[in-house]
């Protein structure tokens, strides 16, 4: 997805375009401090993602998507909660509050838009997985998948609607995930994008607490951003 940004404050610039860059199916055609600049722009170049913040000198936010004929998707970025219902007036995807320093609260933003515009795959199709459960092959869209966890010989698949149960092995699913998803331990493997908290040895994914052992601890540190 082509993403602009709009944000008079240049280090939350440069962090959401840090976690552009470094998210697959995101692409950064733009960054302006200046909401005039940016708003040529856009018209000119129509994104399908905009990151835009609220309070600007020139323009604020708000008057910058009432200015456009076709918004494209937008998250907010702003300082101040209080704004949250205007923006939903909008019809915005989804509303950042900074400072912005979390790489998985970014990921589920993105991914809402993602599952909203029904984005494609390079080969032009969803990304899906195809799973047997009973006498039933069932397609499922990775994007709505939130865990994976063994449960003896089969494995329980979470969604965002509900829970499969497959024959099958943690070891044979991880091969045919993409990087949207972390194994954080030996029965669990979670979408990166899910996580809302994670403490010295839980996760929290939506209302389930998953454990995470030591041996993958490592790992889920160094896939999502802390600001120290």
């Amino acid at each position: 997805m082509k993403t602009v940004i709009v944000d008079d404050d240049q280090l939350q610039l440069e962090l959401i375009g840090s976690y552009i860059d470094k998210t697959n199916f995101l692409e950064k055609e733009g960054a302006f401090t200046d909401p005039l600049v940016a708003l040529e722009f856009i018209v000119n170049n129509r994104p399908d993602l905009l990151f835009v913040d609220i309070e600007m000198p020139g323009l604020t936010g708000f008057e910058l998507l009432e200015s456009l004929d076709n918004p494209p998707a937008t998250i907010i970025l702003t300082g101040k909660s209080d704004y949250a219902a205007e923006a939903f007036s909008f019809d915005v995807i989804d509303y950042l509050v900074k400072p912005i320093d979390s790489y998985p609260r970014f990921l589920k933003a993105v991914n809402k838009v993602k599952r909203k515009s029904g984005a494609l795959d390079k080969y032009g199709e969803e990304e899906s997985l195809h799973v047997k459960e009973n006498s039933l092959l069932i397609k499922l869209a990775l994007r709505d998948i939130i865990y994976f966890e063994a449960y003896g010989d089969y494995v329980k698949i979470g969604t965002v609607d509900k829970t499969h149960v497959i024959h099958s092995t943690l070891s044979k699913i991880a091969s045919r995930l993409d990087d949207h998803f972390i194994r954080v331990h030996r029965s669990y493997i979670v979408r990166l994008s899910e996580i809302d908290n994670i403490d010295h040895t839980n996760i929290q994914v939506g209302e389930k607490i998953i454990p995470v052992s030591k041996s993958y601890k490592s790992d889920l540190m160094n896939r999502i951003d802390v600001i120290k």
